[in-house]
């Protein structure tokens, strides 16, 4: 996490462990599901595409590395997302589409078949292959220690453009996973070039150039299997940390589109005639994680104290103004998972946070610690925040901030007390529970779990039933909220803003940004 929200993912943070959301698991689709209507990832609005120009892309911080397969940070996968191609899409809706395959069909709980497109061409002039298939699910597997990967057993080769995806049990989140983790890779490139600097794939776009902390530049790949895409000529993406300055910089017309702007400049600039802006979706979760291996949070009143003692709607409004939400679960509608259960409804009461504290033997209250970062400025205004609202309830809290490097290794070691981050992707929530709260994962940084909700984290994740995956993913958010190992606080809003000529991008739950169907007048 740098200068905003949007540094620490993926790798950096729980080393790949994705995200939160929702969407169709296996059992919810039919024998034969072919998408239809718009191939497209992301909404179009405005004027008959334009093909050709140069889009400049005003990120918040510099990628690390360009492998798909060993994810840095959400700079990297912005660049990345538009080299490769993954086997599904999904929507803005959470549907899956299409993308190297063109349609599916479940065999069984845990076989799939998979048809492959037959004029994919990647960026060093090899035709996409099923073996392509096989060797990049091999690849990732073995590269990502992520939960969710392991479900994945084998790619059987059927044909030159069918594949077989054996399971190791019925996966619930599938079409989630595929359209996040299935990244193709070509075994050649990959083995001949060191891939975190000449990635390959069978994208939109193919690699030009990367000049480090300053700009990589993309240039439209004319065999791109999707017919008349991409639109633009060329993409640069540039990194510009400060919000104010990459506001700036799209007001000057030095860049065409920027992924944030100062949140309490968002409000006016809604109705500027100057810019355009995508709609608002509720895609990031914000939590407060407490150490549960050591006092005071190894007694669960205490933890429930500090959930009584929160305010979220105060958090959201003075730290993300318009641009946030106050939120009690990983997901928020439209997510057809979200529940709405709140066990702390009415919070918060400072009167009954006391009452737990003094029945878990603080009567007096007690002093707690909780990390920030310095460079990392909504984090530690939260902290503040929390600071005047646990006090209301006894609770002193000491703030002490780290550098990233530090923060992140005493989350990961359980050396820390309380603190506050987020988790990026709104895919299924499965992402977000099964590898932060299973008692066995190597992602719980909470060192919370119990066999009661390791059984509902199961029937969560691995389960060929949409049906009985909500209705256990419901126990599952009463059960964590009742624990309180992690409060989740509010949803952060993600929404894009471009100059008026440019058309396009959308976000969608992957976080994907995807230019191929981009366009400037």
């Amino acid at each position: 996490m740098a200068a905003n929200r949007f540094q620490m993912d993926r790798r950096s943070f729980l080393k790949g462990a994705g995200a939160a959301g929702v969407v169709i698991g296996s059992g919810g689709l039919s024998a034969f599901l072919e998408a239809c209507g718009s191939t497209s990832t992301s909404p179009i609005v405005g004027s008959k595409p334009v093909r050709g120009g140069t889009l400049t892309l005003a990120a918040v911080d510099s990628p690390i590395n360009l492998d798909p397969q060993d994810t840095a940070n959400y700079a990297s996968a912005q660049v990345y997302n538009n080299i490769f191609s993954r086997l599904v899409d999904l929507d803005v809706n959470f549907n899956p589409l299409p993308a190297l395959a063109h349609s599916w069909t479940q065999d069984d709980d845990v076989t799939w078949t998979f048809n492959l497109v037959d004029n994919a061409v990647f960026h060093n002039g090899q035709p996409f292959t099923a073996n392509d298939v096989q060797y990049t699910f091999q690849r990732v597997t073995q590269h990502a220690d992520a939960v969710y990967l392991s479900a994945f057993k084998s790619v059987e080769i059927l044909s030159k453009y069918q594949i077989r995806l054996h399971l190791t049990g019925p996966l619930g989140p599938l079409f989630p996973t595929l359209a996040y983790a299935s990244d193709i890779v070509n075994e050649n490139a990959v083995t001949t070039m060191d891939p975190k600097l000449h990635p390959v794939g069978t994208g939109p776009f193919k690699f030009v150039e990367w000049v480090q902390n300053d700009h990589v530049t993309l240039q439209r790949w004319d065999k791109y299997f999707k017919s008349g895409l991409p639109y633009l000529d060329e993409v640069i993406f540039k990194s510009i940390a400060d919000d104010s300055v990459r506001l700036t910089a799209l007001q000057t017309g030095a860049v065409d589109w920027i992924q944030q702007v100062p949140t309490q400049q968002a409000a006016a600039l809604q109705s500027s005639t100057q810019l355009k802006h995508s709609p608002k979706y509720a895609f990031l979760p914000d939590m407060i994680a407490l150490n549960c291996k050591i006092p005071p949070f190894n007694d669960e009143r205490v933890r429930q104290a500090v959930a009584w003692a929160i305010d979220r709607k105060e958090i959201a409004s003075l730290v993300f103004y318009t641009e946030g939400v106050a939120a009690t679960e990983a997901v928020s509608p439209p997510n057809p998972f979200y529940s709405g259960a709140n066990p702390y409804a009415g919070a918060p009461d400072p009167a009954k946070a006391k009452s737990l504290l003094a029945a878990a033997g603080y009567p007096n209250g007690l002093t707690i610690t909780y990390d920030g970062q310095s460079n990392v400025p909504t984090q530690v205004k939260i902290g503040e925040i929390l600071q005047s609202q646990l006090a209301k309830a006894g609770i002193t809290l000491q703030i002490t901030n780290y550098s990233s490097a530090d923060w992140i290794s005493r989350l990961l070691g359980l050396k820390y007390q309380m603190n506050e981050t987020y988790f990026a992707l709104d895919i299924d929530p499965a992402w977000i529970y099964y590898p932060l709260c299973l008692s066995t994962s190597k992602q719980n940084f909470t060192g919370f779990g119990s066999p009661q909700t390791d059984a509902l984290l199961q029937q969560v994740m691995f389960n060929s039933s949409e049906t009985a995956r909500k209705a256990a993913y419901d126990e599952v958010v009463n059960a964590i909220a009742t624990a309180a190992p992690l409060i989740f606080i509010d949803t952060e809003d993600l929404q894009y803003w471009m100059n008026p000529n440019v058309s396009g991008p959308f976000p969608i739950p992957t976080l994907d940004l995807r230019c191929e169907d981009v366009w400037k007048k």
